[in-house]
């Protein structure tokens, strides 16, 4: 987790950042109930921090818990009231993105992670998008990857986010990967008439490959992707296994990329 003291503010401006991702914490407890694992305060300080300072708030809601070694939460919601409880805490972060003027607000990181089957994933895209009329910013469904093979109507969605974790060094591989990504991610903003399409995640486990892999995944990304999609969001800012903001060489390639006109 970030704290953005004036030094951190200087350097991510100095990378010519513009938004900011903030992700307010939950996790499912063992007999069903759902916990906030750390105060509102601290991110509603937060996203008027980081306006304050400039920056665009991704207001992303994650109800996961701290991942496994596999990137998968370590519980899945299974109960289809879970659907209502869930949309309960959207509900309210999203009177506080209105309240706060955020710019893009995802109501759940990763549906089709958050649910034990893709039945009970498609039931909450279709409830969240009721979101839409109490909120006048940018409502984003972001996915897992590419998200489940079928994805129904998400026409009161303004975005799609993927988010794109990759750790190792099979650069051939990623580059197939990534094509199919923005394929799929472009033609369901076409079909939707979606504002955009971005990765609302990217980034790679620092326990499987070094700086010099992470740095040359990142150049592949934004190599194959430039001008084919609408935003990127890095992992991360924080001393977490996805960090970047120790490697130079990463910094330099997002601060070089984020320069060029789309």
């Amino acid at each position: 987790m970030y704290l953005l003291d004036d030094s951190e503010i200087a350097e991510l401006k100095s990378l010519n950042v513009n938004g900011i991702r903030i992700c307010p914490l939950y996790s499912l407890r063992k007999d069903g109930t759902i916990r906030e694992d750390m105060p509102e305060f601290f991110f509603t300080n937060l996203i008027k921090k980081v306006h304050h300072e400039g920056f665009a708030v991704f207001l992303d809601i994650n109800v996961g818990g701290i991942p496994t070694e596999t990137g998968e939460p370590v519980r899945k919601y299974d109960d289809p009231k879970h659907i209502n409880d869930l949309y309960e805490i959207a509900f309210y972060w999203t009177k506080i993105a209105e309240k706060e003027k955020v710019e893009f607000f995802s109501p759940l990181n990763e549906p089709n992670l958050m649910f034990v089957d893709e039945s009970l994933a498609n039931q909450w895209i279709e409830k969240s998008q009721q979101l839409k009329s109490i909120f006048s910013g940018n409502l984003v469904l972001k996915f897992a990857d590419i998200g489940p093979e079928k994805i129904g109507d998400i026409s009161e969605y303004d975005y799609l986010a993927f988010d794109i974790m990759w750790s190792d060094a099979r650069y051939q591989e990623l580059r197939n990967h990534l094509k199919m990504a923005v394929e799929k991610g472009n033609n369901l903003k076409k079909k939707y008439d979606l504002k955009g399409f971005f990765f609302g995640e990217l980034g790679a486990e620092r326990s499987r490959i070094d700086k010099n892999v992470q740095a040359q995944l990142f150049k592949i990304i934004l190599e194959e992707t430039w001008g084919k999609v609408d935003g990127y969001c890095f992992l991360g800012w924080s001393n977490l296994e996805f960090r970047f903001r120790d490697n130079e060489e990463a910094k330099e390639i997002i601060k070089e990329w984020y320069a060029r006109s789309p």
